[in-house]
């Protein structure tokens, strides 16, 4: 699931980031399993050519 998803993209070579800190698969998929109170959001940020060079996941608070 997210955490295989991940790992292929730490073999293609793409960072990861949790709360904007070098983070890996496993923490991230577990960080989004265990989130009470809102959601993660990701964001891509690609290379010159185009390809995702990073995914950052950051914390968002559910709105009542």
């Amino acid at each position: 699931m997210l955490e295989e998803e991940l790992a292929g993209y730490e073999k293609l070579g793409v960072s990861l980031y949790l709360e904007g800190e070098p983070s890996n698969s496993t923490a991230i998929a577990k960080a989004c399993q265990i989130a009470d109170g809102g959601g993660y959001m990701r964001d891509y940020t690609e290379d010159e050519k185009g390809h995702i060079a990073r995914v950052d996941f950051d914390f968002v608070i559910d709105e009542p």
